[in-house]
């Protein structure tokens, strides 16, 4: 994992309590199936492949979010017909926004408009992925997307370098003395970029974060599991999951804790 990519999503979950998309711009949907390794969700299939159907509980309440590493990012607006800053690429006439990133690895996280849909009945859902387990059909390290934020449009920027920059033109005839980077509307467009990691311009459609579900299990492991960096779950097969441990074994969030013995 980059040292970028891992910064990232460590901030996203400390900001908003949620996993964070990577790389960014991935799409991801309710009921996508996928390996979830140090903060990463990788996608290998969907709920709809299984044919498990679900009810989505939708959210109607849309909701600015915004995050920018702290004490490493500056936002100078430029309006049209001012004096542009020195050095800058943007002529006067120019109107844009400039960010600068005095850290490598910071963020600047600005979404528009979001709204988080869920599965609706993940008890009956558990119920369904255990049954597939049993029958040897589910891998017990897959997890389940169930949770997903939705922006209408965002803006995300991670620097590379401690002297990472943008310059950003609004190419819109929009008369606005207050520019949101994140808005679709601006049509901002890279004029120069310098040291940037990632850079996704008010685009729209986003999903930028995310919960996830998995198959857990109430058995302890060995201090030998422990030493060859193995979990409880490790112990449990189709077989077992069907005889002396079926009672063992449940669905829920993965946690923080679960991470970090990946």
């Amino acid at each position: 994992m980059s040292s970028a990519q891992n910064q990232y999503t460590n901030e996203m979950k400390r900001k908003f309590g949620y996993y964070a998309t990577w790389n960014p711009g991935v799409p991801l949907k309710l009921g996508d199936i996928g390996i979830f390794k140090r903060n990463v969700f990788t996608r290998i299939s969907g709920l709809d492949d299984f044919n498990i159907s679900f009810e989505v509980r939708p959210d109607t309440t849309k909701t600015p979010l915004e995050h920018n590493s702290q004490g490493s990012v500056t936002i100078t607006t430029k309006l049209s017909g001012t004096v542009a800053p020195q050095g800058s690429v943007l002529t006067d006439i120019d109107a844009g926004i400039i960010v600068e990133f005095s850290k490598e690895n910071s963020t600047l996280f600005k979404a528009n408009n979001t709204v988080t849909p869920s599965i609706k009945d993940t008890i009956q859902l558990g119920k369904e992925i255990i049954s597939l387990f049993k029958e040897g059909k589910w891998d017990k390290n897959w997890v389940v997307i169930t949770e997903l934020v939705e922006a209408e449009s965002a803006t995300i920027i991670i620097s590379n370098t401690s002297n990472s920059k943008i310059e950003l033109k609004a190419n819109a005839n929009v008369g606005a003395a207050n520019f949101d980077i994140a808005d679709a509307k601006f049509e901002f467009s890279p004029q120069f970029t310098r040291g940037l990691e990632t850079k996704i311009i008010s685009a729209e459609g986003l999903t930028p974060l995310f919960k996830v579900m998995g198959m857990k299990t109430r058995l302890f492991a060995p201090p030998i599991f422990r030493s060859n960096s193995l979990k409880a779950l490790d112990k449990i097969t189709p077989y077992t999951a069907q005889n002396e441990c079926k009672d063992s074994l449940y669905f829920e969030e993965i946690t923080d804790l679960d991470i970090s013995e990946q």
